[in-house]
């Protein structure tokens, strides 16, 4: 949110607020209701969408106070609706899908995230920071239902969303993580030594950017996996020095929720490979931890690490003691999802309460946005007649698994030719290229274009090869240089074009995002490279990226 408009007295604030949530200080309550009552005063519903999610999000990560959690991102939902605040409402709808997945709500979750998705898709900027967290939640949830195809497509998203956003410490922190993350799977799941050690070289690099290298290699997630990583890799030595590391309680008491899971992982580990004091020591320490959380299904968790050692151990009696006590989780736990439910459908029906508030207002702007569905200045579809379009020729692709293309076309040197010529110019410039992809399309059925926005106009290719596919890229950008639209004087200095175009038979796991946003980075590529250039790819990743999936 942008609080360069405000007073001073809220952007001082808003900065405390910040601060104190980095430095984990309890004064961020205090502060926070501040600001909520500064923002009921003024009646602005943007700045108490976000103190209600800074709130939501405190009582969760402070105090894991699930009640209150929940009551203040029913009030900030209300309000980033009619503020139409779709960041805040993806980091809402996040932060109830990570909180229905620590509880068990597997369904619920899933359509928490999906919805975040959905407000992602709506942001005027695209946030691929935030895309990437959600995907990366999405993939924890297909891991945990052991749907692993599913899990490592989303976890790969994740990854490639979030190294191209800007290098920050929420970066490096969330590419850790997905690193992390993915390189237990590979051992847990596949004994992938390579794929895992890759992951781990990815993660060394990272840190190395980091003022708290040590202190991050030394960190619960990063040690648990390299404990593993190290078996796998027969380097007993290392693997020992490691474990002794990981005994000290002070590492564990820096635990956060959502290392839980990886932390049971690492004490049934332990008793795979024959350490029984060890996973001992791991579950005691954090029996002490469990008691701070309200979680049931992280507690049915620990639960189970407990009944495995047990079991291993032989000690019968205090297995079946622990089972018992996993009846008792598994009774409350389905009170906890009937809660859980109830709430949803009370956030679903104030949504439909408003929406219904607002029918006419709604209808009225769809009315108006539908009789414009062509580009004013060029003639071409907009963006709202090519939302429908690709969605429906996406679908006649999958159905009839035939390939689909998506290319995005961007003028080179257009910036020059309107600082030369002015934007009434630039405007003519634009419609006579609009012309030269309308008579493409003219010329050859099966394709369809729209203006983008700006300089970007947008390609559909339907059931075409490759080889045809780029014959017409090139066809159109020959076009474009024969228009002679000159931008400076220099030799060669002429408007030209540059594509990126995504080519493939959908898969149920792709959507036509996928698609898009595969083309604008094949785009993003070219221009970087080679200006007038064209590159056609089938996956959403580009050979050459640093990163590894």
């Amino acid at each position: 949110m942008d609080f360069s408009g405000y007073d001073k007295k809220i952007r001082d604030l808003v900065s405390l607020v910040e601060e104190q949530y980095t430095l984990f200080d309890e004064g961020i309550f205090h502060n926070l209701g501040l600001l909520l009552g500064i923002a009921e005063s003024i009646e602005d519903e943007a700045l108490e969408g976000y103190v209600c999610y800074q709130l939501a999000d405190a009582y969760y990560s402070f105090h894991f106070d699930v009640d209150r959690m929940q009551k203040y991102l029913s009030l900030g939902i209300k309000v980033q609706q009619e503020s139409q605040d779709y960041s805040l409402l993806a980091q809402s709808h996040n932060l109830l899908g990570i909180t229905e997945f620590l509880r068990g709500n597997f369904a619920l979750s899933l359509d928490y995230y999906v919805s975040a998705l959905n407000y992602c898709q709506k942001m005027e900027s695209p946030n691929r920071g935030l895309r990437g967290i959600v995907n990366s939640n999405i993939a924890r949830l297909y891991f945990a239902l052991n749907d692993y195809d599913h899990g490592r497509y989303y976890a790969e998203e994740a990854l490639y969303e979030i190294s191209g956003t800007p290098v920050d410490n929420a970066y490096l922190s969330n590419l850790i993580n997905i690193y992390t993350f993915l390189g237990n799977i590979y051992l847990s799941r596949s004994r992938d030594v390579a794929a895992a050690r890759a992951c781990m070289k990815s993660i060394e690099q990272l840190v190395k950017e980091t003022p708290f290298e040590k202190e991050l290699l030394g960190g619960i997630d990063i040690l648990t996996f390299s404990i593993r990583l190290s078996h796998y890799e027969n380097k007993i030595e290392d693997r020992e020095l490691l474990i002794r590391r990981f005994a000290d309680s002070a590492v564990l008491s820096a635990i956060r929720t959502n290392m839980i899971e990886d932390v049971c992982d690492l004490a049934d580990f332990f008793m795979e490979i024959g350490k029984t004091e060890e996973c001992r020591h791991v579950l005691h320490l954090l029996e002490a931890k469990l008691s701070e959380i309200g979680f049931v299904e992280i507690q049915k968790r620990f639960v189970e690490s407990k009944i495995r050692f047990y079991t291993g151990i032989g000690d019968l009696a205090e297995r079946n003691a622990v089972c018992f006590s996993f009846y008792e989780l598994m009774k409350e736990q389905e009170k906890e999802k009937v809660s859980a439910f109830l709430f949803a459908l009370g956030i679903r029906r104030d949504l439909e309460d408003l929406r219904q508030q607002n029918a006419f207002m709604e209808e009225e702007n769809i009315r108006l946005t539908k009789k414009a569905e062509y580009d004013e200045l060029t003639g071409l579809p907009n963006r709202y007649h090519l939302s429908d379009y690709s969605d429906a020729a996406f679908e006649r692709a999958y159905n009839a698994r035939t390939p689909i293309a998506f290319e995005m076309v961007d003028l080179d040197f257009f910036k020059q030719y309107n600082d030369r010529f002015g934007h009434q110019r630039g405007d003519e410039c634009l419609k006579l290229v609009a012309e030269e992809i309308k008579k493409l399309c003219q010329r050859h059925t099966g394709i369809y274009a729209a203006r983008y926005g700006g300089d970007e106009f947008v390609l559909i290719y339907e059931n075409m090869s490759d080889k045809v596919i780029l014959s017409y890229a090139r066809e159109l950008a020959d076009s474009v240089i024969k228009l002679y639209l000159k931008h400076s004087e220099e030799e060669g200095g002429v408007i030209t074009i540059s594509q990126g175009i995504r080519n493939s038979v959908p898969l149920k796991k792709n959507r036509v995002w996928d698609y898009t946003f595969a083309a604008d980075m094949a785009l993003f590529k070219v221009k970087g490279r080679e200006r007038g250039g064209i590159l056609l790819i089938h996956r959403a990743k580009l050979e050459g990226e640093s990163m590894y999936v």
